[in-house]
């Protein structure tokens, strides 16, 4: 027995509480708090035991102490769920937990660490597993508690910066996360309480800009990296709310909407300002990209819901409306003006981070726009290329197309491609949009096709285009532009035999013969095939490529 006696200290030590413990429960389990009463004497017990020992300190004692103060702490916790309901509970182990972890880090205990997050585990677990009690409804304050106590332990790792169990990175970051989704879920909660449907998500929105405010001093003050990288959550929440938000009519600016946009769009700067030495470079680079897209998305919707108020019908406003914004940021972006901050302090998450799924949205907006719109612009009439529509589809294009050409790797190549094939489906459309509003076509894409008058038009607006090529690649010595702009003239020659001679003795086929025809002899006359580049001419040509050899006297 003296061979073993660590074993029958730990029975002894931890086993007769225990039998104990669980001998005085079934005493005064009929009694009202009587279980509580006795964990927690039995805690003040061990506690006022660990004290005496205290003062009696040696090798063997401080093993002893340190025993009876843990048990006296674990009967003292579970005191507190016999006695009390479940919103006590889970504050108290919260704070007690908080504590608890603070307090064994600084004395470098990493077992007791263990406890003291466990226990807040603990407490989420009672919150959670009540949430359907009516007793709940309404409660902001006790989620609040909990979300205070993981920030504080998390800061407690940081500031402290002992020895842990698992890694103190992953420690802190999910600390801080544990405590944001508690805070979010107490502002929801109160928000939810409180205030009527209709103006939940201004108020949300202001929260949480509050919050991010209220964490950017503290991360400031503290030097607290953490904190500073929560605070750059802001616009991808407000994004969430954003969306949650949307509907046919959504008005950004509509019951306090504008201050609660303004508090969000000014929190955020700020704090991209003065945290800018705190935050890592990829939390900055993902800030300002997201709020960058969150400032043009909130402002074309609220410019959209203004263009709405023109017109009752799904008309060109509405497609208009979301394009103006973001085709200017695209033209800025590819000037090669020196833009202020915030551009300048991060220029690549706003040249490419942003510019690039605002190009590839505005590409098949322009393709969307394009096929689906009759160009109805009441109270404006329709007039090819100088309406609304078609102005925006331009404008749209080119922002798209200068950006390619300056930030894609292989861009020319790419942005006349992008730019060719989006001219061509544009000028289709506006002559079929022409026939729809001058001839009255109906917009349906059978009558379209069949009308005689669109086939005319397209004929001679294709032969137009391939004019332009042919012209533009004889003048620059470009057989691949004139071989392209052949290529269409034979498509037109292909549709006329096959579409327009199909209407025997209508007027139409007579024009677009005509006119094909003469604008056929132009080209002809006008621009005649390139000849082909010598040897020596390519090689004289600038570009990269091996350096000729100087001749041999």
């Amino acid at each position: 027995a003296a061979r073993q006696g660590d074993y029958v200290d730990g029975t002894l030590l931890f086993g007769t509480p225990i039998v104990g413990f669980g001998l005085q429960y079934a005493l005064v389990e009929h009694l009202e708090f009587g279980a509580a009463f006795s964990a927690l004497a039995l805690g003040l017990i061990y506690m006022g035991l660990a004290r005496w020992l205290a003062a009696r300190a040696n090798g063997r004692t401080v093993l002893l102490m340190e025993t009876c103060l843990a048990l006296g702490v674990v009967f003292a916790t579970l005191a507190i769920p016999l006695g009390l309901g479940s919103q006590w509970t889970t504050c108290a182990w919260a704070v007690e937990g908080a504590a608890v972890f603070w307090l064994d880090l600084r004395q470098h205990r990493k077992l007791a660490q263990v406890f003291g997050l466990v226990l807040q585990v603990c407490a989420s677990a009672m919150l959670i597993s009540d949430s359907d009690n009516s007793s709940w409804a309404g409660d902001y304050w006790t989620p609040m508690i909990l979300a205070i106590a993981a920030l504080i332990s998390a800061w407690s790792v940081f500031r402290l910066n002992t020895l842990m169990i698992i890694d103190q990175k992953i420690a802190r970051t999910v600390l801080t996360i544990w405590g944001a989704i508690w805070w979010a879920a107490s502002l929801i909660s109160v928000v939810q309480l409180y205030a009527p449907k209709s103006v939940q998500t201004p108020l949300l929105l202001i929260a949480a800009a509050l919050s991010v405010a209220i964490w950017a001093v503290l991360a400031l003050r503290l030097h607290w990296p953490d904190l500073a990288v929560l605070c750059s959550v802001l616009t991808p929440v407000s994004a969430l709310l954003l969306l949650g938000s949307l509907s046919e009519h959504y008005h950004p600016a509509a019951n306090w909407g504008w201050l609660a946009w303004a508090a969000v769009f000014a929190v955020h700067l700020l704090t991209l300002h003065y945290l800018a030495d705190t935050l890592p470079i990829l939390a900055q680079r993902i800030a300002h990209t997201t709020g960058c897209l969150l400032i043009i998305s909130v402002l074309a919707l609220e410019l959209r819901f203004g263009l709405l108020q023109l017109s009752e019908s799904y008309n060109a406003w509405r497609w208009l409306g979301w394009a103006i914004l973001p085709s200017l940021f695209l033209l800025a972006m590819s000037s090669e003006r020196q833009w202020p901050w915030p551009v300048k302090a991060c220029p690549e998450a706003y040249h490419v981070g942003a510019a690039a799924p605002l190009a590839a949205l505005m590409l098949a907006w322009f393709w969307l726009a394009n096929t689906f719109s009759d160009g109805a612009a009441e109270p404006l009439p329709y007039i090819p290329l100088l309406n609304p529509l078609e102005i925006g589809l331009l404008l749209a294009l080119a922002g798209v197309c200068l950006w390619i050409r300056k930030y894609l790797t292989r861009p020319r190549n790419v942005a006349l491609l992008v730019a060719g094939a989006s001219l061509f489906a544009l000028v289709t459309a506006m002559v079929m949009r022409t026939a729809h509003h001058w001839a009255q076509v109906p917009w349906h894409t059978e009558a379209l096709l069949e009308s005689m008058r669109v086939q005319a038009g397209l004929s001679i607006v294709w032969t137009l285009m391939a004019l332009a090529l042919m012209i533009g690649g004889h003048m620059r010595s470009n057989r691949e532009l004139w071989l392209g702009g052949a290529a269409l003239i034979g498509v037109v020659v292909i549709k006329l035999f096959f579409v327009e001679l199909s209407n025997r003795g209508g007027m139409e086929r007579i024009v677009s013969f005509i006119g094909v025809g003469i604008l056929l002899l132009v080209v002809g006359y006008f621009a005649p095939l390139p000849p082909k580049h010598s040897a020596r001419e390519v090689g004289e040509e600038p570009g990269p490529g091996p350096t000729a050899a100087p001749d041999k006297l």
